[in-house]
């Protein structure tokens, strides 16, 4: 196979630093692609566009690599990892950030201006990414989802023109990058807005996992009566004999509840009373927190480690549906799961912008589910069925998926979580811009 002439280098698996090219935040699959091309510049991705289509050849892009649905062989991988700059307009409450930026980078160029994105649950992942695919965070219910804070996007084509797109110029292709994740091109540059929050009340609490019936039977209630300012998630957490953790959580199972709240500390504590006095804490680390410390809330794993995770948006959450996860995942289930999740959605999430059509999927979901595993030996053989079969004890209240939440188990395809017109629509501007099927969804952007 003939390989483009870029700079700096277009590597083979041959070549020694083609490993670290590759690299993914979850080793779960290891990518192997024919070629990998590490982009320095938006020219580098228009060549190694133009060069694949001459070629034949399927592309497909990662940024950090933390959503690999397959191995991405037989492809020609495009490495955005180093388009990461970041420039924040004061005044418009923007900023401009490259196809390979991370969260703690605009986040860092955004809190001097006392300026917040709306961002995930860990700074660790990519901007582009999280927005193509909606993107769900702590302050989505306030602010609407990452997908909503998009402006513009700069993107190249699968016929090698480096096209800036938005609400007026090819308003389709913009509507459907917001939200339909993947297999429309290779972002080089995205515009994002920015809101003038500076801090928050918000943190996690470890509770003793003994006691999620209880938790998971007063948190279902509680959150229903959350303006759309406050947003919480709960987890039931079986945490590794890891020497970094405090003491108390070394190895422990627990239930962790996590919260954000944007009005005052008073506020915040009298929302959260309700849930502190319905057992007794182990860990609270709930209090008034600068945005930039907003990582603290879900306390993400920042290492790349082998997952395996399923999930589902649930229209409603019946106590029926909490003691089916209980059954699958509470006091006493001998399980390999690390994380069996719950996040309460709505808010502004469900409020479509004024501005146009996009492609955001589950806005009518009421929370989403989550269960991760881990693939290390000896539990790697049972850690697919286990995470299935959180999903599956919850499926009667299951309404679809989102997109940045579909792992390994998705098997490099999208499934049904768009509705029948949505998917017709992205259906067919994928076929507008890519007819031969250069971007295939061999994989999603991460």
């Amino acid at each position: 196979m003939s390989t483009p002439t870029l700079a700096p280098a277009a590597l083979t698996p041959v070549d020694p630093a083609y490993a670290a090219a590759v690299a993914p935040f979850v080793t779960t699959l290891q990518p192997r692609p024919d070629l990998v091309v590490e982009a320095r510049g938006p020219g580098d991705v228009v060549a190694a566009v133009r060069w694949a289509g001459a070629e034949g050849r399927a592309v497909t892009v990662q940024a950090t690599g933390h959503q690999l649905l397959t191995d991405l062989g037989g492809s020609v991988l495009v490495s955005t990892r180093h388009l990461d700059s970041v420039r924040v307009d004061p005044a418009t409450r923007t900023a401009v950030v490259g196809g390979g930026a991370r969260w703690q980078q605009v986040i860092a160029a955004a809190t001097p201006h006392g300026l917040a994105p709306i961002c995930g649950s860990s700074s660790h992942v990519g901007v582009v990414g999280f927005c193509l695919g909606g993107g769900h965070g702590p302050l989505s219910r306030a602010f609407g989802t990452g997908a909503d804070q998009v402006r513009r996007v700069r993107i190249v084509t699968a016929d090698g023109v480096e096209r800036d797109v938005d609400d007026v110029r090819e308003p389709e292709l913009f509507a459907a990058l917001l939200g339909g994740k993947t297999g429309f091109g290779i972002v080089t540059e995205i515009e994002i807005a920015l809101h003038p929050v500076t801090r928050l009340h918000g943190g996690g609490i470890f509770f003793p996992g003994e006691a999620s019936p209880q938790l998971l039977a007063a948190w279902r209630e509680w959150v229903g009566t959350f303006s759309d300012e406050t947003s919480s998630s709960i987890a039931l957490l079986r945490l590794p004999p890891d020497p970094a953790l405090p003491p108390p959580l070394r190895g422990a199972f627990v239930t962790h509840l996590r919260f954000a709240h944007l009005g005052t500390a008073d506020e915040g504590a009298a929302i959260l009373a309700p849930m502190r006095a319905v057992a007794t804490p182990i860990v609270d680390m709930v209090d008034e927190m600068p945005f930039a410390a907003i990582d603290a809330i879900h306390s993400d794993p920042t290492e790349p480690m082998p997952i395996w995770d399923d999930s589902a948006t649930l229209s409603v959450l019946p106590a029926e549906a909490v003691d089916a996860l209980l059954a699958v995942a509470g006091p006493g289930v001998e399980t390999p799961l690390i994380m069996a999740e719950l996040r309460h959605l709505g808010g502004a999430i469900a409020r479509r912008p004024q501005r146009g059509h996009d492609a955001v999927a589950g806005r009518d979901a009421a929370f989403h589910l989550y269960a991760l595993a881990p693939m290390f030996p000896p539990v790697a053989a049972v850690a697919p069925a286990a995470a299935r079969s959180v999903v599956d004890a919850l499926r009667p209240w299951a309404s679809g998926g989102l997109p940045n939440f579909q792992g390994p188990a998705a098997g490099g395809r999208l499934g049904p979580l768009w509705d029948d017109p949505t998917t017709a629509f992205l259906t067919r501007v994928r076929e507008a811009y890519d007819p031969d099927g250069m971007f295939r969804t061999v994989g999603l952007r991460g």
